[in-house]
């Protein structure tokens, strides 16, 4: 047969005729292992080597693919030697020859290809270079090879579809685009990769060492930048080789990927960093190698939004401890603070890491924190601009699950908030409460069993000077009362800036629960006074508060206190002073043990008190109750002078019809009830004397005081017309003559337009006008018109009118006077002739 194809060349038989398959005889040949006839044929000069058959392969394709031996007699050498080309592209695949030995696995027949001068960057349809294809199918020495005959090993896939011969992506790093209406994750196309993604996405460690080992050559010998393998380079999923590596599990390989100078902490185009992403998906393992070996742990995420159509980046984003945190993967907090992780600051965001986890409700990871040594305060912005700590936040915000826990953990449970940039933070700036305060304010109990546990100020003040009880008893907080009472370093005796006690506060409140649970740790709490004087009992009364009133009775407070200021009056005593409190002054009176026996400074009684401000009803319960009636006050006035004097009409019929009181009893001035009321007259001045006068029809009219004045004389001295008629007419003496010779009749008026209580002469003739009766004679020794003095040669005489002791001249007149049934002129002065004769028109001479 070799003979027959030699002759038939020979002939001019054309050897590159394709048959039905479009293979050549060459195609044959080599397939069908031919070798004689092979060499006949290879001597041929006009062979086209190139042709392909139907399948797309050339000659040297079946020369390669069916053997190992590539010395200079195979088949391979023959047709290279020839002028077949070894970078010959395969029409169905477009892809190299040597992609095609690469993809089979021809490691022989790809590594004699490499010495053959071949194009070793050609890429395929997916932008694969036979390196990747080499990295893929796991075949170390030809990527060794390729390298060193200078195959690009930064060369990025291209291809939207799935490479061929690569493994299933179990990436659990690689970015999920099932959304997209594609497959699953596991199906989804990976481009942009380089041969080192390929090598370790398919696990060939020794390609990937391959890779390496070509690194170092090129950094060592400053081999061109190009050809020098990047290993931060990102595949379509965002990835580094070193990112595939621990994606994939290979820790082993990403530790080689690190020694060879790998970055750790590059981030992705999200800005992820590889901690980021391991955080992501809770991989323990991978979080802690990348830790230990050296990766940020302070990196921050960069957040993505969209505003106004366009891509907008901002680089305060979440690190790695809040991602651990915000996806609540305990296991490497531990390890994050260990390596320093910083615990307190939160760019971008108002929530700190330790407020984060506890939010979240993750107390396993604050208490690492916390044992970490994080700020338990964290001072920041609070309301209006205030700072605060988290403390004060989580108060304000009712987590008291954390707040119970912030204090535990040893933040400052004294804390009072402070002014933002520039004294911002209105009221809660400036007003000094400290956490206690708050939860007194707002009623957390747990709170405030932990602040008490841990040493909060239990006495501490705040702006207004209101400690954190003053707060629990204003806003009826009973079991927090309760808790700060058994506090043994509790001051009930502090004030607020109004000068109100914890107990003040209760009663103002009504609180009487508050109040006696104060008096069983304070006994002496409800005698404290107020800056006034006062004290509890005092103040109930001046309220007429009945109901703190029957409290502070039924727990037997001293009902002897006095008030602190310059009446220092005892309870009973300011009831009195009040009116429409019968009912307290019945209370007081049951609970009282003596109290109606109690004076004042001035000596004045409970029945003095009641006359002095009109209380008629209270003066009959004193007098029920046995009061001492007669008592008198330091001036001598009985209940009746302090009565009349303030014109108290009620209180003088009372006392003058249901009590046995001296009437007539004088005071230091010598005056009885009836110069007192003569002495300071007010409209009731005469309704009173009537009073007077049909209680004790034989009262003493003409009795005088110290200065010698009669009640008449006085009434008249004040201008107190109706008063000084009720007298006339009930037979006062007229004449009366004090100890400085004043009468009515000589005293010196003036007008009424100018002095307004000084009487005119019209009240005198009026006086004498109105007489019914002869009036009692006075005596003396002196004329009480002129002044002469009686003697032998001066005999006295009496106006019969008026009644007055007068001398011979100065009573010459005579005339009858009929309204006393004296038809026979008698002897009267002046003035009385004046009256009788002209009327009311005397007054006009």
């Amino acid at each position: 047969m070799v003979r027959v194809a030699q002759m038939m060349i020979e002939k001019g038989a054309d050897p590159n005729i394709q048959d039905k398959n479009m293979k050549t005889v060459m195609h044959l040949v080599v397939e069908s292992d031919k070798e004689e006839i092979f060499r006949v044929l290879i001597e041929h000069d006009n062979l086209r080597l190139e042709l392909q058959d139907k399948t797309g392969f050339p000659p040297l394709w079946y020369a390669l693919a069916s053997t190992t031996d590539f010395s200079d007699a195979s088949y391979a050498s023959s047709l290279i030697k020839k002028g077949a080309s070894p970078d010959a592209m395969v029409r169905s695949s477009g892809e190299s020859l040597l992609h095609l030995l690469a993809r089979e696995g021809l490691e022989e027949a790809g590594l004699f290809l490499t010495t053959q001068s071949v194009n070793c960057n050609v890429v395929n349809a997916d932008g694969e270079t036979p390196l990747h294809v080499s990295c893929t199918a796991g075949l170390p020495s030809l990527t060794t090879a390729l390298l060193q005959m200078g195959a690009n090993p930064n060369f990025l896939t291209y291809s939207s579809t799935p490479a061929k011969n690569s493994v299933t992506n179990n990436d659990p790093f690689a970015e999920d685009t099932s959304s997209g209406g594609g497959g699953s994750p596991e199906d989804a196309a990976i481009f942009r990769e380089t041969a080192l993604h390929r090598a370790i996405r398919n696990k060939n460690e020794e390609d990937i060492r391959a890779i390496l080992d070509h690194k170092e050559y090129c950094e060592s010998n400053k081999a061109d930048l190009l050809l020098t393998p990047d290993l931060n380079s990102r595949d379509s999923d965002d990835l580094t080789p070193l990112g595939v590596a621990l994606g994939t599990g290979q820790i082993t390989v990403a530790r080689h990927l690190l020694e060879a100078g790998a970055d750790i902490n590059t981030t992705n185009s999200q800005g992820h960093s590889l901690l980021h992403l391991a955080i992501q998906v809770k991989n323990a393992e991978v979080a802690t190698f990348l830790i230990n070996n050296a990766a940020q742990t302070n990196l921050r995420q960069v957040l993505e939004g969209f505003g106004k159509g366009w891509r907008k980046r901002t680089r305060e984003g979440l690190s790695p401890l809040d991602l651990c945190i915000s996806e609540g993967f305990g296991d490497v907090v531990r390890l994050l603070c260990a390596h320093k992780a910083d615990l307190n600051t939160h760019p971008g965001s108002s929530d700190p890491p330790l407020w984060k986890a506890l939010s979240s409700n993750q107390e396993d990871i604050a208490s690492i924190l916390v044992q970490h040594h994080v700020d338990t305060d964290n001072w920041d912005e609070g309301p209006e601009g205030c700072l605060q700590t988290l403390l004060h936040r989580a108060i304000d915000e009712n987590h008291e699950e954390i707040s119970v826990f912030l204090i535990r953990s040893g933040c400052d449970v004294n804390a009072v908030r402070k002014p933002g940039a520039g004294g911002a933070g209105g009221e809660e700036a400036k007003d000094l409460m400290t956490p206690l305060h708050l939860c007194c304010s707002w009623g957390l109990e747990d709170t405030v069993q932990a602040l008490i546990e841990h040493g909060a100020k239990v006495n501490a003040k705040d702006t207004e000077n209101k400690t954190p009880l003053h707060h629990a008893i204003e806003n009826a907080h009973t079991p927090l009362i309760t808790m700060l009472l058994s506090h043994p370093a509790l001051d009930l005796t502090l004030r607020d800036k109004a000068g109100v006690t914890p107990f003040a506060a209760a009663m103002a409140r009504k609180n009487n629960k508050a109040a006696k649970a104060i008096l069983n740790r304070e006994s002496k709490a409800a005698e404290q006074y107020d800056h006034k004087g006062h004290n509890f009992l005092h103040l109930a009364i001046q309220r007429k508060d009945m109901e703190s009133l029957l409290f502070l009775l039924s727990i037997n407070v001293d009902m002897h206190t006095r008030t602190q200021d310059q009446l220092s009056f005892t309870p009973l005593h300011l009831a009195t002073t009040l009116s429409g409190s019968e009912m307290i002054v019945r209370n007081l009176l049951l609970a009282g043990h003596g109290a109606i026996k109690e004076r004042t400074p001035q000596k004045q009684t409970v029945l003095h008190l009641a006359a002095a401000h009109d209380q008629p009803q209270l003066t009959s319960i004193y007098l029920e109750n046995n009061v001492e009636v007669d008592a008198a006050d330091d001036n001598l006035n009985n209940a009746l002078h302090v009565a009349v004097k303030e014109g108290h009409l009620g209180v003088v019929k009372v006392l003058l019809t249901e009590s046995t009181i001296n009437a007539g009893a004088v005071n230091l001035r010598g005056q009885n009830p009836l110069h007192v009321l003569a002495n300071y007259p007010k409209d009731t001045a005469a309704a009173i004397a009537e009073v007077f006068l049909e209680a004790i029809p034989d009262y003493d009219l003409n009795g005088v005081d110290v200065e010698g004045n009669a009640a008449l004389l006085l009434a008249y001295m004040r201008g107190a017309s109706q008063l000084c008629r009720v007298l006339v007419r009930a037979g006062s003496c007229l004449g009366t003559t004090n100890k400085h010779g004043v009468n009515i009749f000589n005293y010196q008026v003036g007008e009424a337009w100018n002095l307004m209580f000084v009487p005119t002469k019209t009240l005198l003739f009026r006086l004498l006008d109105v007489l019914s009766a002869e009036p009692p004679w006075c005596e003396g020794e002196l004329c009480m018109e002129c002044g002469a003095k009686f003697g032998l040669a001066t005999r006295k005489h009496h106006c019969r009118h008026c009644g007055r002791i007068l001398c011979s001249r100065c009573s010459d007149k005579d005339v009858p006077i009929l309204k006393f049934s004296l038809n026979k002129p008698v002897r009267v002065c002046q003035t009385c002739f004046d009256v009788l004769t002209l009327g009311a028109a005397a007054n006009s001479y």
